[in-house]
């Protein structure tokens, strides 16, 4: 009966308000589904709103995209599979996707997080403007400026984390953090 006991991830999120919680696969209609969530969920200036909106599109996009588990539903539609969440805690919102990625994958993708996290508002938006430039990267289902962009709208670094899963598969984690109010 231990997957009936929702007590136990109740009990995990007693400290955040969870405003949306979704695991699963992420589709085409899961996003417009969830993204109209969120925008009825938040009370935030219309500015705000736009940024936590955009973020958690493109954090759901890469799972869509990018995740190592995937799944094929009766239709044949093949997506990502990852969980998604927003939630409130002391005046900050926190936006934030997990979904597996293959080993061989996690230098690179922490490269590009602390490269990001080491730029300034401003060097990001002329970086954004050079990377836009440029081809699209090998592998890429977009530009390539995925955590670029992210890091234009948060209030914060990009939080990371990976866990190994097995020898060639880790769950990574991506968490944003924006203020509640508009500064």
């Amino acid at each position: 009966m231990s997957h009936l006991n929702l007590y136990e991830q109740y009990s995990l999120t007693k400290d955040h308000f969870v405003i949306l919680s979704f695991k699963g696969v992420i589709s085409q209609e899961i996003l417009v589904y969830l993204g109209s969530m969120i925008k009825s969920s938040l009370n935030l200036q219309s500015k705000k709103i736009k940024k936590v909106f955009a973020v958690f599109i493109e954090l759901a996009q890469n799972i869509l995209h990018y995740s190592a588990e995937r799944n094929v539903d009766n239709e044949g539609y093949e997506g990502g599979v990852g969980i998604l969440q927003t939630t409130e805690e002391n005046e900050i919102y926190y936006v934030s996707a997990g979904n597996m990625v293959k080993n061989s994958q996690i230098e690179s993708i922490k490269k590009n997080c602390e490269y990001v996290n080491s730029l300034s508002k401003e060097d990001l938006k002329i970086y954004y403007q050079v990377k836009i430039k440029q081809d699209r990267p090998q592998g890429s289902k977009g530009a390539g400026l995925g955590f670029i962009d992210i890091a234009r709208k948060c209030d914060g670094p990009l939080e990371y984390k990976f866990n190994q899963i097995d020898e060639k598969h880790s769950f990574f984690t991506l968490s944003v953090s924006f203020k509640r109010d508009e500064t």
